[in-house]
């Protein structure tokens, strides 16, 4: 008979919970950070804080060319020489592409084409490393190794947090900004070298000895034209939005948005770690080995654990924010029940929308994945440009529900249609 440890391991829900665990220290840091900078700095540095955490986020899309999502898919199941060799070569087309576009940035800046922002060394630093560390969280997961992923993201995502912000308050001088970039440059250089760890099981001396697979780079290249504007759209809907705040409004509601947008996209990354990113790999080997049926029904849980676990923890979340966090953080934050209200449903809605995403992914009907995605960030937009003009910052929240509403509307159209177009690689067995 195994023993309690042994069974305990075993569990399935251990996992999900160890994610999860990791998520919500990283976001309860991550939104202490956004609480110290509105109480310290003023609700303009969360709006400053917000458009360099958007760039973060945008950088790795723009720059990746749309490789990952097929690499995300062809490491899965391999032995570690074929996967780490990949996985080593993926981020050689992201270093040259992060060289590229940091040479014609600096010639623009030098004409005076566009302003050197302040703080640049540190926002240079967050790009080149946040673009990377991107690339192998992706390959992470795909691995099966979601664990040691969001462990990785939390040391570069939030655990610097503690010393940006408990330093700030000790000693009044470190209150800036420029400390708070910092912390999370050393954090990132941190984050590598636990890499290394991680790694150790890895056959990294046979990986290094393998020349650079040029051909796949290429032929991946040339097939990621479409997949790379899906990227550019997933990523658009998650982040453009505040930068139509700034342009439509200012940078003090943009901090207004990021600080409603931070409490509610807790829920979405706290569920994604524990329901969504676990299921991407018994997904994909569903569909390859048990036929539509066992993909379909694996496809049903998953959408039921996300609304189970989205739906309940939304609720939670808006008590706390709007009854809560305001006295117990003794800042007089600008929280707004209904925005905050409008931003949760869209994020309990998005994540159902994700879920569908992932079986689209997971069948390798890409085509569809990606002119919906497509779309889908069109339409936000327009969303956005259209509804903040006229209602302010709920104009924001109320196309942040349209946008998300209509992902899952199409999406649960192409699965209930199954869409067999042909994917735009071959499958690995």
């Amino acid at each position: 008979m195994p023993s309690a440890s042994v069974a305990l391991g075993r569990h399935p829900l251990l996992l999900p919970a160890a994610n999860l665990t990791l998520r919500a220290a990283g976001l309860a840091m991550r939104l202490g950070l956004v609480v110290y900078l509105a109480r310290y700095l003023g609700i303009g540095a969360v709006g400053q804080f917000g458009l360099i955490q958007g760039a973060a986020a945008l950088a790795p899309v723009v720059l990746g060319w749309g490789v990952t999502y097929f690499l995300g898919r062809e490491i899965v199941g391999r032995p570690p020489l074929q996967a780490g060799r990949l996985v080593r070569d993926r981020p050689l087309l992201t270093i040259a592409s992060l060289t590229a576009a940091g040479a014609i940035v600096a010639a623009l800046m030098v004409a005076g084409g566009i302003a050197v922002p302040d703080s640049l060394p540190w926002i240079a630093a967050i790009l080149f490393l946040e673009t990377i560390a991107f690339d192998l969280h992706l390959a992470l997961i795909s691995l099966g190794r979601p664990l040691a992923a969001n462990w990785l993201l939390f040391i570069r995502s939030g655990l610097w947090v503690l010393p940006a912000a408990g330093l700030g308050i000790a000693f009044p001088g470190l209150r800036s900004l420029d400390f708070v970039l910092l912390c999370w440059t050393l954090a990132l250089v941190a984050n590598f070298g636990t890499l290394l760890s991680v790694a150790r099981d890895w056959p990294l001396a046979a990986i290094s000895r393998h020349r650079v697979d040029t051909a796949w780079i290429l032929a991946r290249l040339r097939g990621s034209g479409l997949i790379y504007l899906n990227d550019l759209g997933i990523a658009g809907m998650a982040y453009l939005d505040r930068y139509v705040v700034h342009s439509r409004l200012d940078l003090h509601a943009t901090g207004i948005f990021v600080l409603h947008w931070a409490i509610a996209n807790a829920i979405h990354v706290l569920v994604t770690a524990a329901t969504i990113q676990v299921s991407l790999p018994v997904l994909v080997t569903a569909y390859r080995t048990g036929g539509e049926g066992k993909w379909r029904r694996e496809l049903r849980d998953l959408s039921v654990r996300v609304a189970a676990i989205g739906a309940p923890l939304a609720i939670l979340v808006y008590a706390v924010a709007v009854h809560a966090l305001p006295p117990a953080t003794r800042t007089a934050l600008p929280i707004d029940a209904r925005l905050l209200a409008l931003m949760l449903a869209s994020t309990v809605i998005r994540l159902l929308a994700d879920a569908l995403n992932y079986g689209l992914y997971s069948r390798g009907l890409d085509r569809s994945l990606a002119w919906i995605n497509i779309g889908g960030a069109l339409a936000a937009l327009l969303f956005s440009l259209l509804l903040l003009p006229r209602f302010g910052l709920l104009g924001g929240g109320l196309a942040m529900v349209l946008a998300s509403t209509l992902l899952l509307a199409a999406r649960a159209a192409a699965l209930a249609g199954r869409d067999r177009a042909s994917p735009m690689e071959p499958r690995h067995g």
